[in-house]
């Protein structure tokens, strides 16, 4: 009997050393699953924008953010629950549906961000500059929320594959970004100036590109811009990784 117990014992301790592991390795795997399915369907809708209107004009007001046109034309192509813009309804920036920032005992479904959020982290736990994202939201029916917005590291869509209730809310793992230019849009005018790659590929300004580029050790501890952010080149890493 003594024998049992410590064979059941020793079996116990194992499993409490790799069962944390194995579950953070099965979130990661959905996690990057869900990140290839949000960006082929965006990639699909942005192909299909682009054939019905290769001069649709996409340069917004402040230079780097994408028009309205352009944002609602890629919307229309995807299966959307829910919508929240800065453009129509909130003239401060806030931009959540169910909640904000003075009234936290409000339920809220999902929750799209406010300019300089803090919510949102890098990989190394840094703020994210919440303007870069802050444009226009969108919940999925697969259940991601999808932000756009822009900097002078250039007009961006993030992807949160879970949205923000699920968590943990972090660039590179649950949360991912694609680049539509380089820079400030200045000269480009239409839809078919744009390009469409995940942060971290070949000419997004990440620091580092590739695989090199989902590191939690890039960028600083202050708030980045998402193409100098730790964790940016996930997005480029997890679509492409076998």
């Amino acid at each position: 009997m003594a024998e049992v117990l410590i064979t059941l014992g020793i079996i116990g301790i194992v499993a409490a050393m790799t069962i944390p592991t194995l579950v953070s390795k099965i979130q990661e795997a959905h996690f990057h699953a869900k990140w290839k399915e949000c960006y082929a369907i965006l990639n699909n809708a942005f192909k299909m924008v682009v054939a019905e209107n290769p001069r649709m004009v996409v340069t917004a007001a402040n230079e780097y953010d994408l028009s309205k046109e352009f944002i609602e034309a890629i919307l229309s192509h995807l299966q959307v629950v829910d919508t929240c813009t800065i453009y129509d309804k909130y003239e401060t920036g806030i931009c959540d549906n169910y909640s904000s920032w003075s009234d936290k005992d409000i339920k809220y479904k999902w929750s799209a961000l406010n300019v300089g959020d803090p919510r949102y982290k890098t990989l190394s736990g840094a703020k994210l500059r919440g303007y870069d994202f802050g444009l226009y939201a969108a919940l999925l029916k697969n259940g991601a929320s999808i932000y756009f917005g822009g900097s002078h590291s250039g007009s961006t869509i993030l992807v949160d594959v879970n949205n923000f209730n699920g968590g943990p809310n972090i660039l590179g793992k649950d949360l991912f970004a694609i680049h539509m230019c380089s820079g400030i849009i200045l000269a480009i005018q239409y839809i078919e100036d744009l390009y469409f790659k995940p942060s971290g590929d070949e000419g997004t300004r990440t620091e580092k590109e590739g695989y090199a580029g989902c590191d939690e050790s890039i960028g600083s501890n202050q708030p980045n811009y998402i193409f100098e952010s730790s964790g940016a080149g996930c997005s480029y890493k997890y679509l492409h990784e076998k």
